[in-house]
């Protein structure tokens, strides 16, 4: 694809102006979860686009900028965000052509096991052990992604970063890549259609206990003397 730029027809300036410049847009969804996210029945979430343009003969400035289609209609107000070589980049914003319903399918609660260890010894006067209790529960959630408008659009960035709390286990369809903790996945959508992923995640839960020791209570003898 290629554009036009140009300046504002109330700015003089155009040295800038150039003509057939390459340029492609981004769509990403990056997403993760806490321990208590990961159990929401449903999250809402949002595609970020950004536009990038290439093989520039001269450098733009950072400004605001208007981005038109071939009829003319105003589609985006964004910002020139970096300048590098011979590109730009302009900011993220949602795409509203776009929606995510990111739910719950499953949840699996595991066992909770308990790990005993010995307390150090500036605390062994006061506490008799530490207790380590662990958790690890199986979640499964489906994410959802529609193209509301009446074009295909392609190669949507889904992007899931693992966290120490929330790891991934499996997922359907199989990735297109991965680098942990991140896994992305590249899906075109068809006009007016959704397509989905399902992510199977372990959620960690972890406490520590100390537990202290018994207070031992002395008995005392009353003395008592009786008198003839």
């Amino acid at each position: 694809m290629k554009a036009q730029l140009e300046s504002r027809k109330s700015v003089r300036l155009n040295w800038f102006k150039q003509e057939k410049v390459p340029f492609s847009i981004k769509n990403i969804l990056e997403w993760q979860y806490s321990r208590h996210s990961a159990e929401q029945n449903e999250i809402l979430r949002e595609v970020l686009m950004q536009y990038e343009f290439s093989q520039l003969e001269k450098p733009i400035p950072n400004t605001d900028i208007i981005i038109f289609d071939k009829t003319g209609l105003p589609q985006a107000y964004m910002n020139t965000e970096k300048n590098i070589g011979k590109k730009f980049l302009t900011n993220k914003v949602p795409n509203r052509e776009i929606s995510v319903k990111d739910r719950l399918v499953s949840l699996k609660k595991g066992e909770n096991k308990v790990t005993s260890k010995p307390v150090p010894p500036q605390e062994a006067h006061r506490y008799k052990e530490i207790q380590e209790h662990e958790r690890i529960d199986v979640i499964q959630r489906k994410i959802s992604v529609t193209n509301e408008s009446s074009r295909d659009i392609k190669e949507i960035r889904l992007e899931f970063i693992q966290t120490k709390e929330v790891e991934f286990l499996s997922c359907k369809p199989e990735t297109s890549g991965s680098s942990p903790p991140e896994y992305f996945w590249k899906v075109d959508i068809p006009a007016e259609s959704t397509t989905s992923v399902e992510i199977n995640l372990n959620v960690i839960t972890k406490s520590v206990y100390k537990i202290e020791k018994e207070k031992i209570v002395e008995k005392i003898q009353p003395n008592i003397q009786y008198q003839r």
